[in-house]
């Protein structure tokens, strides 16, 4: 499938694109200043998407009971409940697909999750949560983002509002780095909304000597320990379908089994294009 006619840039125009997006990717590498605290706006009501669908609201309130997350909507904005709702019941969904591969990840004497692309870390609740809900060994939760101090309207950086979010998971940490140099193995990764194809990592303002996706599924299935679960989540057909070409170059690499679990719901948030989702399982047997 074609992507969006707004999202597909050729030729000098896209050379172009890449080199200003280095200069100012550099320069924010450089201006490490940020404004004193950070001031989340918090809800003060039910959002309205909530308010205007009982079912919806009432299905909300059984994933907050259900992940012990009912203080949450009291502590976050608007936004951050509904973004950790939505992740919530993807994560639910993969494991409802495929209980027995989360029932595996029990077999391990601790767990490590690692979660790649973190942007502002927003849903760390949610990953966090679904660790406790679903594991009974001691775990760590890493969340890597490359452009951590990409900013906001207000001044604050993504890497500002991770910290935020994270000061009370005791759990949970934030890494400021590219992904292809992590080392530390684990026994579950995920990847929301990778960049699988050029221009959406050059709309987001990346230049694109770090677009290689190819090279970091490779490094992830590396990382991942036998029996461990990478969950990807993809951002429309076009992008699902980029997604099945990197499958289809990993499975002659690494034993893997992958899983298409097609559209994925989307109850929360209404997105302009529809989320797509993997499940991919490494086996026991050779690789790199």
């Amino acid at each position: 499938m074609t992507p969006p006619s707004h999202q597909n840039i050729t030729g000098y125009r896209r050379a172009l694109r890449s080199k200003l997006n280095g200069l100012a990717f550099a320069l924010r590498g450089f201006w490490r200043w940020q404004p004193p605290g950070f001031q989340e706006v918090l809800s003060t009501e039910q959002p309205q998407i909530l308010q205007n669908n009982p079912a919806l609201a009432l299905k909300a309130k059984g994933l907050l009971q259900q992940y012990d997350l009912t203080r949450l909507p009291a502590r976050s904005s608007e936004s951050r409940l509904l973004e950790n709702l939505t992740y919530l019941e993807w994560l639910d969904y993969f494991l409802q697909v495929r209980p027995q591969a989360f029932q595996e990840l029990r077999n391990f004497a601790s767990l490590n999750w690692l979660d790649v692309g973190a942007k502002n870390w927003a849903y760390v609740d949610a990953l966090d949560a679904f660790i406790r809900r679903h594991s009974d060994t001691p775990y760590r939760l890493d969340g890597l983002e490359l452009d951590p101090h990409r900013r906001y309207a207000n001044l604050t950086t993504r890497a500002q509002a991770a910290k935020n979010y994270t000061q009370t998971l005791t759990h949970a940490q934030y890494h400021e780095m590219n992904a292809l140099d992590w080392r530390r193995k684990a026994h579950i990764i995920t990847q929301f909304m990778p960049f699988v194809s050029p221009d959406p990592h050059l709309a987001w303002g990346l230049p694109l000597n770090y677009f290689q996706p190819a090279e970091l599924l490779n490094h992830l299935l590396g990382l991942l320990e036998p029996g461990g679960l990478l969950l990807v989540v993809n951002q429309g057909e076009w992008e699902a379908e980029a997604q099945e070409g990197l499958w289809q170059q990993a499975r002659g690499e690494w034993p893997i089994t992958v899983v298409p679990l097609g559209l994925l719901p989307a109850s929360f948030i209404q997105y302009r294009y529809p989320r797509y989702g993997w499940l991919c399982q490494k086996r026991e047997g050779s690789g790199q």
